[in-house]
């Protein structure tokens, strides 16, 4: 394959646009701008509070204070 043929600077200019399209995705995925120990703290978090809120459903289900329609 020759390098000064026009298929291969095709192909280069195409994957040199995927990649700025991909920067620019990245640059504006929350998060990003945080440290891994940051974001591990934030995902420590964020499960702690899923667990939290599972259990206060668990506890509200076991209440029957809610009437499950029957199908």
């Amino acid at each position: 394959m020759d390098k000064d043929s026009p298929e291969v600077h095709q192909d280069l200019n195409t994957l040199k646009t995927k990649f700025q399209e991909m920067r620019k995705l990245i640059s504006t995925m929350p998060g990003i701008h945080l440290s891994p120990e940051q974001q591990q703290q934030q995902l420590h978090s964020l499960r702690e509070q899923v667990r939290t809120k599972n259990e206060l459903l668990q506890k509200y289900k076991s209440l029957c204070m809610f009437e499950i329609p029957k199908e």
